[in-house]
Order: structure tokens, then sequence, then C-alpha cells
């Protein structure tokens, strides 16, 4: 990169290999490297309004993003039945806090760090005539390191998802197919303010940046699609779709605002209720 009078090298290594006829072992490692980042400023107020805009590197406070991640997976696939299994780690070095869009003592901070993840992914999916079901399941660790923040120890990332998982089913009768899905994940990671001395010359005293999680998440969702023929040549999907069908309250944010009394205000973004939906599809 000539800005930089760098030289960046991202190697890819892919391979894989059959054995026992049915399992097959996979390891996948990469380095990468992005000229541009994404800025997010947070509106100040109760609204929270995000405005995301992206940004070249320079050689200050906006540095290459630099990323080296493995993985090392199993796979058995016989008889309609797919188990696979799958360890990663991630390291991505020259992210910003101002990219991460903090919500705590962080939101105005403008400093330079990395993030580890690692983790294992499950899947187990088994095909019957007329039904596909599926069970998938990943556990994950994702940690920022800030040399000049919380002490230069590491804490939680804004996206550290501890555990995940889903089960999904269809069952296809003739042109008819109905599917059904459970999505479960614990609470994402959040910051509140201290209980005691929560407000130190106007501004939130927070406890160690997050260090709470959110309560957790789980959704479930329903489809019915019906495909037939217009003609020869033309194809129609008609379908109708209820995205959280027991519009069960899922908090995916908290943040906290102060007012010009000094009170400390909790605002909780949900996410969507209850929602139906309908598509019509031709395809030519």
């Amino acid at each position: 990169i000539n800005k930089f009078s760098e030289v960046i090298f991202e190697p890819r290594l892919s391979f894989s290999q059959r054995f026992y006829n049915d399992f097959r072992f996979e390891v996948l490692a990469e380095i990468k490297s992005q000229t541009s980042s994404q800025i997010i400023d947070l509106q100040n107020d109760f609204l929270g309004v995000e405005k995301r805009r992206w940004v070249l590197s320079n050689d200050s406070d906006i540095p290459i993003l630099k990323s080296k991640q493995v993985s090392i997976g199993v796979h058995y696939n016989k008889n309609k039945l797919l188990i696979s299994a799958e360890a990663y780690l991630k390291n991505v070095d020259g992210i910003t806090t101002r990219s991460q869009g903090f919500q705590n003592q962080y939101q105005f901070v403008n400093e330079i760090g990395k993030y580890k993840v690692k983790g294992i992914d499950f899947l187990i999916n088994k095909q019957f005539n007329l039904i596909s079901t599926w069970l998938s399941y990943s556990f994950s660790k994702n940690d920022y390191t800030f040399n000049t923040l919380n002490n230069g120890n590491t804490f939680p990332n804004n996206a550290d998802i501890r555990h995940a998982a889903t089960f999904a089913g269809t069952y296809t009768l003739k042109n008819l197919k109905f599917a059904l899905g459970f999505n479960w994940h614990s609470g994402k990671p959040t910051t509140v303010p201290q209980q005691n001395n929560n407000i130190i010359n106007g501004s939130i005293n927070y406890t160690d940046p997050n260090s709470d999680n959110l309560s957790d998440y789980l959704r479930t969702d329903f489809s019915v699609t019906y495909n037939f023929n217009l003609s020869d040549n033309i194809k129609t999907s008609i379908g109708a779709s209820v995205w959280n069908v027991f519009n069960k309250k899922n908090i995916i944010n908290t943040y906290y605002t102060i007012d010009s009394n000094e009170i400390i205000n909790k605002v909780e973004i949900q996410s969507l209720g209850i929602t139906p939906n309908v598509s019509f599809r031709v395809y030519f």
C-alpha cells in the first residue's frame, strides 16, 4: 500500500480430506486486511439515533484493520444425516472504539485496540421423505483489549453472545411447505451505572465495561409457502409467515441518559413483536 509504505501479504489456506468414506476433515486459515473502517456516531439523547459512515485508514487514529483466522472442522454425511463440528479462532487488530458503538463510559473515547474471538459450532441436520430438521449450537468468547482502557484488561465485546441455539424443521406436502423455527441466544453484554454514587461531575459513573448482560433472547417463527406454475415457463410462489409468533418481548439493547436534573433514565430497545408477512414471487 503506497500511502503507508507497507507491503501486506494475505495468504489463504484451504485443506479438505475425506476419510472412512463418510467423514471429511477440513482446515481453513487466512490473513486479511482492510483499509477502511466504519465510524458510529450516536445521538446523545433518548432517541439514540446511529449515524454510520465509512472512512479510510490513515497513519494516526484509524489504522489498517488486520485479521488472522483459523478453523478446524470434522463433518459426517450419510443416509441424509449431516453432523458437523467446527472450532475457530480469530484475531482482529486495529479496531477503534468509535467503530464499536459503545454506549457507556467509552462512547466519546477514541482509542485503538483489538479483539479475539474463539468458539465451537455444532450442526445436526436430518432429512426424511417429507420432513427436514436441523439443530445448531454455538459457543463463543469474544473479548476486547485496549491498552489504555479498563487498565489494559480484556473485557467482553459488544457482540459477545456466549451461547446460541437454533432448532427448525420443514414439512413438504406436494406444493405446500410448512416451516417452524426456534431461535435462542444468551443476552448481549451491557454496562450499568454504579448502584451508589452513580453520577460524578454531571456524568454517569458506570460499572466495569460490559460486566452485565441483557436477558436471554427467544423467538419462534412460522411460515407456509405454496408453489405452482402459471405456465410452462413461469413459476409462482405465494408465502405467508409470522415472525415472533408468541410476541415475546426481547430486549436487544439498553443504554442510559442523564437529564438536566441529573436523573438517570434507562432506555430499552426491543426487537419486533409478532409480525406477519406475505410474499408473492414470479420466476421466469
